[in-house]
C-alpha cells in the first residue's frame, strides 16, 4: 500500500501540473494500481529516470575513500568512525551498508518489471526501457554483493499474501544472476545516445559492469582455489568492452573528471548547475571557507611515484622538498601546502611561535579553524577550479562509475593471472603513458615480471583510480585489507619559522585504525535479521 500511495501521489501532482481542472478526475486512491504510469510512455520514462537517482555517488558523506587507506573524513564521527575504528556491528553499521537504500531501489525496479507489459508503445522504446532497468537492478545487486556476499535475490514485488521469509542466495548464485541480467541488458541497449537521452545506460555500461563483477568473483577472496576459468571469464568480459571501440583514454587526466563529455566515460551520474552537488564547497580548504572534508592521508600522498618511477623518500621531507618531482597524477589529485589552487597559494603551515597572524590561511589558525584539514592535505581530483564561488554555486561535474581506464586495469590484472604477462604490461603501460602528460622522461614503462608485476598492477590501480570508490573493494577482494586497513592514519604538520620563513615537516599519527577478519564483509542490519528468520548473518557479527 505504501508503494501504491507514493505512485498515486506522483500521478496526482503530475495531473495538477498538466491541468488543475482535471484533478477531480483522478482515480480513487483505493483503486489505483499503477496503470496510470505504465500505460503512458512519458510517465514510464519518468519512472525509469527516477531510478538513476537512486544510485549512490561518491560526492557525499558516503564516499568510500573515508573508510579506506585513502582519506580521513574531517568530521569523523558516526559512519566513518565506526569503520575506521573497527567498531562496525549488526546494530551499528552506518549508511555505508546501502542495504536499505538499494533494496528499496530494487523494489522500485521490480514494480517496473511487474507492470511494463501494460505499456503500449514502440517495441524499440519498450526494449530500451527494459534494458535500462535490467542494468540498474543488476547495478544495485552488484554493489550489495560486493559488500555483503550472497544476498536474497528478489525479482518480484511482494503483496499481502507473499511469503516474505526469504533466505540468502549464495555468492555464486548472485553473480550468475547479475551476469545474466547484464548480458540481457547489453543485448537491448544501444552503444550511445545523443541529445536528451545522453547519459543513460548503454551496452558499454552493461559490459563494463560485467567486467567488474567477474573480476571481483575471480579475485582471491572469492576464488581461493585460483580457478583459472574464473579469470578467463573476467578477461573475456573486459575484452568485450575494449572490442566495442567506443571509448578512448582522455589525454587530460585532470579534466576527465570535470566534464561529462569525455570519451573515456562509460557510465556516470550527471548533474547540472540547478540541481548540482556541493563537492567544491565541502572539499575546498578552509581558507576558502570550505570544509576540507576529504583529508588525504599521508600514506596516500606517498603512494604516488616520483617522476623517475622511484618512490618518495623520507629525506625529501627533511630537505624541505616533500612534494617536488612527483608524477603528474599527484598534482591532479591532491592539494598540498605551497601549491596553487583556486587562484592562490595554499597555506597549511602554522607559525613556529603559535602566532595566528603568522599562520597560513588554510591552517587551523586560518580564516576558520573548525574546518581545517586535520591531515593538512585536501583533495583536488574531481574539483572544478573554474568555480570561484563554490559555496554559492552548485557544482555540475559528473560522478563517474565506470571508465575505460578501469577496464584497462581489469584486463591487465586478468591477463597477469592467466600467465600473459606481456599483455598485462602493455595495458598497464597504456595507463602510464596517458599519465605522463606528454613528458617522455616521466613514469618509465613497467618491465617487471612475476610477483613484482602483480605489485605494480595493484599499485597502478591504487593511483589511477584514487578516490573513485575502488580501493575499499580492491583491498578486500585481494584479501590484503588486514595489512592496509590496520595501519594508523597519518598526517603531516608543517611549521614555518616566523623569522626565516623556512618550513619544517613532521609526520604524525592522526588516528589508530582497526580491521578484523569479519570486516571483509559488512554485517546485515540486525533489524533485517529480526524480521526474517531465514536471513543468516555474516560470520562473527552475531
Amino acid at each position: 500500500m505504501n508503494t501504491k500511495i507514493k505512485l498515486y501521489i506522483t500521478i496526482f501532482f503530475a495531473s495538477c501540473l498538466t491541468s488543475c481542472s482535471n484533478y477531480l478526475d483522478v482515480k480513487p486512491l483505493d483503486s489505483f494500481t499503477g496503470d496510470a504510469i505504465f500505460s503512458d510512455l512519458k510517465l514510464t520514462e519518468t519512472y525509469v529516470n527516477k531510478r538513476y537517482t537512486e544510485i549512490r555517488d561518491g560526492f557525499g558523506n558516503l564516499g568510500l575513500r573515508y573508510v579506506s587507506d585513502e582519506a580521513y573524513h574531517n568530521f569523523n564521527s558516526g559512519n566513518p568512525y565506526l569503520y575506521n575504528r573497527g567498531e562496525v556491528t549488526a546494530d551499528q553499521y552506518g549508511d555505508y551498508s546501502t542495504w536499505n537504500a538499494y533494496y528499496e531501489a530494487i523494489k522500485n525496479c521490480n514494480i517496473f518489471f511487474d507492470n511494463i507489459d501494460k505499456l503500449k508503445a514502440d517495441k524499440g522504446q519498450v526494449d530500451r526501457l527494459i534494458g535500462e532497468m535490467t542494468f540498474l537492478r543488476a547495478f544495485f545487486y552488484a554493489d550489495l554483493v560486493s559488500r555483503f556476499g550472497g544476498v536474497p535475490l528478489i525479482t518480484k514485488t511482494f503483496d499481502l499474501n507473499s511469503d516474505m521469509m526469504v533466505p540468502r542466495n549464495s555468492y555464486d548464485e548472485c553473480v550468475d544472476f547479475i551476469l545474466k541480467e547484464l548480458d540481457k541488458a547489453a543485448g537491448l541497449l544501444p552503444l550511445s545516445y545523443e541529445g536528451k537521452d545522453f547519459g543513460r545506460a548503454t551496452k558499454g555500461a552493461a559490459l563494463a559492469l560485467k567486467s567488474r563483477v567477474t573480476l571481483y568473483a575471480a579475485s582471491p577472496y572469492w576464488n581461493p582455489s585460483n580457478d583459472k576459468a574464473k579469470w578467463q571469464k573476467a578477461a573475456d568480459a573486459a575484452k568485450a568492452v575494449l572490442d566495442l571501440n567506443q571509448y578512448q583514454l582522455d589525454a587530460n587526466y585532470k579534466q576527465l573528471f570535470t566534464s561529462n563529455k569525455s570519451k573515456e566515460i562509460i557510465f556516470m551520474k550527471q548533474f547540472n548547475t540547478e540541481f548540482g552537488h556541493s563537492f567544491d564547497w565541502t572539499d575546498s580548504p578552509n581558507g576558502f571557507t570550505g570544509w576540507s572534508r576529504t583529508c588525504v592521508l599521508q600514506d596516500m600522498v606517498d603512494a604516488y611515484e616520483m617522476e623517475d618511477g622511484s618512490m618518495p623518500s623520507v629525506q625529501a621531507y627533511a630537505d624541505g622538498k616533500p612534494w617536488e618531482n612527483r608524477e603528474p597524477r599527484f598534482y591532479a589529485s591532491i592539494v598540498c601546502d605551497g601549491q596553487q589552487f583556486r587562484g592562490r597559494e595554499i597555506e597549511f603551515y602554522v607559525s613556529s611561535t603559535g602566532n595566528r597572524a603568522n599562520s597560513g590561511k588554510d591552517s587551523e589558525f586560518g580564516i576558520d579553524d573548525w574546518n581545517a584539514s586535520k591531515t593538512h592535505y585536501t583533495i583536488r581530483k574531481f574539483m572544478d577550479e573554474s568555480l570561484r564561488n563554490p559555496w554559492n554555486d552548485k557544482s555540475a561535474q559528473p560522478w563517474i562509475y565506470m571508465r575505460l581506464g578501469e577496464i584497462y586495469l581489469n584486463y591487465a590484472e586478468t591477463q597477469y593471472q592467466l600467465g600473459n604477462e606481456e599483455v598485462a604490461r602493455t595495458y598497464i603501460n597504456k595507463i602510464r603513458e596517458r599519465a605522463r602528460g606528454g613528458k617522455a622522461s616521466v613514469l618509465p614503462a613497467i618491465t617487471s615480471t612475476g610477483a613484482a608485476l602483480l605489485g605494480k598492477i595493484q599499485q597502478e590501480r591504487r593511483i589511477e583510480l584514487a578516490f573513485e570508490d575502488h580501493r575499499f573493494f580492491d583491498v578486500r577482494r585481494w584479501k590484503i585489507a588486514e595489512q592496509t586497513e590496520n595501519k594508523p592514519a597519518r598526517k603531516i604538520t608543517i611549521v614555518r619559522d616566523d623569522q626565516t620563513k623556512k618550513k619544517s615537516y613532521k609526520i604524525e599519527v592522526l588516528q589508530e585504525r582497526k580491521f578484523f577478519p569479519q570486516h571483509y564483509l559488512l554485517p546485515i542490519p540486525r533489524s533485517e535479521i529480526q524480521r526474517n528468520a531465514l536471513l543468516k548473518q555474516n560470520p562473527s557479527y552475531d
